[in-house]
């Protein structure tokens, strides 16, 4: 898939606090980034700035080399879709009906779901293993149940360019190494941005980290960017990097 992302100078501020200051960065398919960073860092401000939900200080962000701001809302939905962290909803639905609303950028003029829509977010379910709750409703799932669903509705979606907040905040450690393993897939044909708080997770599946620290950042390949001396810079507490079996983990204290 011919498509990138890139930052320029990019700045974010919120609330009279600068967030983040002259990021330039690049992420083509083929790359799952984490972005990690203590709380209010500025890891979901990044992400809502780069779906085009949120402003940006200075700078810019360019899809295709093209400036976001400048996408028709339809294309920009066919080129990027944001899976946030907390999925509220407000009635009730079945589960595919949720996960049929990523279909929604690729039917032109409106109109009822094609069977082929229908097909993809069965595939999209089956992805994500539920496809044994596509009739139930959407209110009766438990938290890491309808954060998968979002998952499964942005695979329906088929961006070229995924951003994902803490998809795995709300999920057992089974499910949080599966979904992780399935992201990591997911770059092979997508540009894959997540924020993440478990370093550890980041060191075993992301190709690449932004790391990010007040007034300061990181960003390369994971095994670059993570290292005990970066880590303790960006979280303020020492680190002890431990390896086994080609894993490394990071232990603060």
């Amino acid at each position: 898939m011919n498509f990138e992302l890139r930052t320029e100078h990019l700045a974010l501020a919120r609330g009279g606090q600068q967030l983040i200051d002259d990021l330039n960065w690049r992420v083509p398919p083929g790359e799952f980034w984490c972005i990690l960073g203590q709380n209010g860092v500025g890891k979901t401000s990044l992400l809502y700035a780069l779906s085009g939900l949120a402003p940006i200080s200075s700078g810019s962000i360019m899809l295709d080399d093209k400036p976001l701001h400048a996408w028709p809302a339809q294309a920009l939905a066919l080129k990027r879709g944001f899976m946030p962290q907390q999925q509220l909803d407000s009635f009730p639905s079945s589960v595919l009906a949720t996960v049929l609303v990523g279909r929604t950028p690729h039917r032109l003029g409106g109109g009822w779901d094609s069977d082929a829509d229908v097909a993809q977010a069965e595939r999209a379910l089956a992805a994500v293993g539920l496809t044994h709750k596509a009739k139930m409703d959407v209110l009766t799932l438990s938290a890491g149940e309808r954060q998968r669903v979002a998952l499964a509705a942005l695979l329906a979606q088929a961006p070229a360019l995924m951003l994902l907040d803490e998809p795995v905040a709300h999920q057992d450690v089974s499910q949080q190494l599966a979904m992780m393993r399935f992201i990591r897939e997911l770059a092979g044909k997508h540009a894959v941005i997540s924020s993440c708080h478990d370093i550890d997770l980041a060191a075993r599946f992301a190709t690449h980290v932004l790391l990010l620290a007040e007034g300061r950042h990181w960003l390369g390949t994971a095994d670059e960017v993570l290292s005990v001396d970066t880590l303790q810079q960006a979280f303020d507490c020492r680190f002890e990097l431990l390896e086994s079996g080609g894993v490394r983990s990071f232990i603060p204290y």
